[in-house]
């Protein structure tokens, strides 16, 4: 039997606008790199923020080798805004999937095979501000980690609540590592004034927590605190 485990985290950087990619990268090191980052709100070259490859730049600063960009908008000078997934180990199979839109702006899944010991699937996103565009994507998250076989993980930023319908379409058939094996406060936003949980991370279909989960209260470079979960088989 294994004992392999994973260190996730999932992090809305704001696209380093709070304090600057360096800022970000010193809290991530000062925490003790984890495994796998799921970033929201990351820019390539995008208006706001330092015009780099943020991903990339990231990556490399925090000393992981791998990672993946979803866009999700486009600026008029080629700039793109979205979520990104840093990785110790290598992607495959990388997708973006676009998520339903009326009235806010256009959200999307980043979908990735990590090839990690034991393999797995990560599902990266940020859902809308608006309660009925974000339970509509909220669904079709739902349905995208259904017809998963194997291994899956569920990390973002979900702009709800626990308990919010939002949160049941969107976990449905994953255990939340938080709720499972949460320590201390879960409130993840904002770093000025904690308030609410809105950052998620779930997993299954043979992945089970395996390690405390956390809010990493000392990393206040972003406007969201990031949150660690430990998982492996299960």
């Amino acid at each position: 039997m294994t004992t392999w485990t994973a260190t996730l985290w999932t992090y809305n950087i704001r696209v380093g606008v709070e304090s600057s990619l360096d800022a970000l990268a010193a809290a991530v090191r000062a925490h003790g790199a984890p495994d796998l980052i799921a970033l929201q709100e990351v820019g390539v070259r995008w208006q706001m923020g330092e015009r780099v490859d943020q991903p990339a730049t990231l990556a490399a600063a925090v000393g992981l080798d791998y990672h993946a960009f979803a866009g999700a908008l486009l600026d008029g000078n080629g700039g793109r805004f979205g979520v990104a997934l840093l990785s110790r180990w290598p992607l495959d199979g990388v997708q973006t999937t676009n998520l339903p839109r009326a009235e806010d702006e256009q959200r999307v899944i980043l979908r990735a095979r990590v090839l990690a010991p034991v393999p797995f699937v990560a599902l990266v996103t940020h859902l809308s501000v608006k309660p009925a565009e974000r339970l509509a994507q909220a669904e079709v998250l739902g349905g995208a980690v259904a017809v998963e076989a194997g291994p899956v993980v569920l990390l973002g930023d979900l702009n709800d609540v626990p308990g919010s319908p939002t949160l049941a379409a969107a976990e449905a058939g994953l255990v939340d590592c938080f709720d499972a094996a949460g320590e201390g406060e879960p409130v993840t936003f904002s770093v000025r004034a904690p308030q609410v949980r809105i950052d998620y991370i779930a997993c299954g279909g043979g992945l089970a927590p395996a390690g405390p989960a956390r809010v990493v209260r000392g990393a206040t470079a972003s406007d969201h605190f990031p949150l660690e979960a430990v998982v492996g088989p299960g």
